[in-house]
């Protein structure tokens, strides 16, 4: 059996296919093309390599042709939807990964970067700005440092770029551009920012 091989050979399929992973519905070409950015070529190609593989269902009626994840496919129900499952529980597993790791626990936790842009890059890079109570304790929970980066980079192959601060140095203007960071595209892990 190589129907991996087809169903996983190029990143358009993988897009196209973690759209109707997250369909609520059945989506024409246009549809998908528009939700994956992706041309309408690569798109219209990405989906005839994946109905011929039987990954995908089409619909066709005289409007348009309706494309839905094929949950009876044997490589979608016991490959690709648990991947995927276990994509969508990423951000709760990285809470808890904080959590575990870091002594004593910041108040709040915020990732930014590319991963929390959702962009999907070959090397994934997280930047996380904890906030600690006190200057006491970010100087303490710092000696973390090496084992929060080589835990993240254990259990996700990801470079992790943290970011100490505590509720005494919000402010300061060297900080002004991280925060507009964290407002423009910052998950959330735990806690609250100020």
């Amino acid at each position: 059996m190589h129907g991996l091989n087809v169903i996983l050979s190029k990143p358009s399929h993988l897009l196209v296919l973690r759209i109707l992973y997250h369909a609520d519905e059945p989506l024409t070409g246009r549809e998908v093309q528009r939700r994956c950015g992706l041309s309408n070529r690569a798109t219209m190609l990405a989906l005839e390599a994946l109905t011929e593989a039987s990954a995908v269902h089409c619909d066709s009626t005289r409007q348009a042709n309706w494309y839905t994840l094929n949950n009876g496919n044997y490589l979608v129900a016991k490959g690709l939807k648990p991947a995927y499952d276990a994509e969508d529980m990423f951000w709760e597993d990285l809470r808890k990964l904080v959590r575990r790791v870091v002594r004593p626990r910041p108040v709040a936790a915020v990732v930014t970067g590319p991963l929390a842009r959702d962009e999907s890059e070959v090397t994934g890079r997280l930047e996380i700005t904890m906030i600690f109570s006190s200057g006491r304790n970010r100087i303490r929970a710092y000696r973390c440092h090496d084992d929060l980066v080589e835990t993240v980079w254990d259990r996700y192959a990801l470079n992790v770029e943290p970011n100490w601060l505590d509720v005494n140095n919000l402010d300061d203007e060297e900080y002004d551009q991280l925060w507009r960071r964290v407002e423009r595209e910052g998950v959330l892990l735990y806690g609250t920012l100020p």
